[in-house]
């Protein structure tokens, strides 16, 4: 089993199709229309493989972030995902741990690690918290901008580590960009 750091943009069409086919089967209630992706390319994915097949995947996303008027460098998770028939045997948690080692490998360029999910408990046992904070995002979908979107998430969790010198406040977060 092996874990590659790849930049999206070197991603071959083979590898664009094989990410495209997890995330549907991933992702069932989802029409993501056969994309390799949902609202936009992540910078970087960690791509797991068993010999030649692809199990699992996450995006990366390293950006500035508006924290309550303080700008912080965020390396934030797009779609961690495993392939059913191999959920249950710490694949998922691989891909994390390994996602966190490259944010401490550089917590002198990053602040925080940042992830939207609506299954907050696999994430609290890898130390991330839960935010309670106001938010503002460009809202996007199926390559349209529908806007800016400003509220409080309550449907799903935002959550965090901190990796560098900053702290979190809770209150507001400007994503300066899509929602993940």
């Amino acid at each position: 089993m092996t874990i590659s750091l790849i930049k999206e943009f070197q991603i071959d069409q083979k590898t664009e199709r094989e990410i495209a086919n997890l995330l549907e089967i991933c992702f069932p209630d989802f029409d993501h229309y056969c994309k390799h992706y949902f609202k936009q390319f992540p910078h970087y994915r960690l791509l797991l493989r068993e010999q030649d097949l692809l199990i699992g995947q996450l995006g990366i996303d390293y950006r500035i972030m508006n924290l309550s008027g303080q700008l912080i460098r965020v390396f934030g998770v797009i779609a961690l995902v495993v392939h059913p028939d191999c959920q249950g045997k710490g694949l998922g948690t691989k891909l994390m741990n390994e996602f966190d080692r490259i944010a401490q490998e550089h917590s002198d360029r990053i602040d925080f690690t940042f992830l939207l999910t609506d299954k907050p408990e696999f994430y609290d046992r890898l130390g991330y918290k839960k935010a309670n904070v106001t938010t503002t995002w460009l809202k996007i979908d199926q390559g349209k901008n529908y806007g800016i979107g400003h509220e409080l998430i309550n449907d799903s969790f935002i959550m965090y580590k901190q990796i560098g010198s900053k702290s979190w406040t809770d209150g507001t977060l400007d994503l300066l960009g899509y929602m993940y």
